[in-house]
């Protein structure tokens, strides 16, 4: 299969990850580059995304690897929130269960047991509402909380 990429998308997609002076949750290369929009609604956090060509395998859907980094960062961003503080993927599992081939994509992020190591879950939804993969993971908190009126450990 000899596919072609919409090469003005591709370095837009670039340079507005270039173009970025800031590194935090929500505001980093990666981020910009995927084209990632990050809410929290309620207890969960999303991260949204259109599925650009650019980020597609050979065989013409989005490369699996691209769907487990949005699963990975509505996690994380998750628990960065929740937690106060990141944290760092111990362990994590992806199952794909249907093709990405373009449109939308929203991965939901929830927490299944908080403490000083996290179990998530990230489910991922393509524009009809299909699931498409979901993930489970550990994770472990890098600082404790800042207490009141205390400094956090790091």
């Amino acid at each position: 299969m000899d596919r072609r990429i919409d090469q003005t998308k591709a370095r837009a997609a670039f340079e507005r990850a270039a173009a970025g002076t800031r590194e935090t949750f929500g505001d980093f290369f990666l981020a910009r580059l995927l084209g990632l929009e990050v809410t929290y609604p309620g207890e969960a956090c999303e991260v949204a995304f259109d599925a650009a060509d650019f980020l597609f395998n050979p065989q013409g859907t989005l490369h699996g690897g691209v769907l487990a980094t949005a699963l990975d960062i509505a996690m994380g961003h998750l628990l960065n929130r929740q937690a106060g503080g990141p944290g760092t993927t111990l362990e994590m599992k992806v199952q794909y269960l249907a093709p990405v081939r373009g449109g939308r994509v929203v991965c939901r992020g929830e927490a299944l047991r908080r403490g000083g190591t996290w179990f998530l879950r990230a489910e991922a939804r393509d524009a009809e509402g299909t699931l498409v993969a979901f993930a489970t993971s550990t994770w472990k908190l890098l600082r404790a909380p800042a207490a009141s009126g205390s400094a956090a450990v790091r």
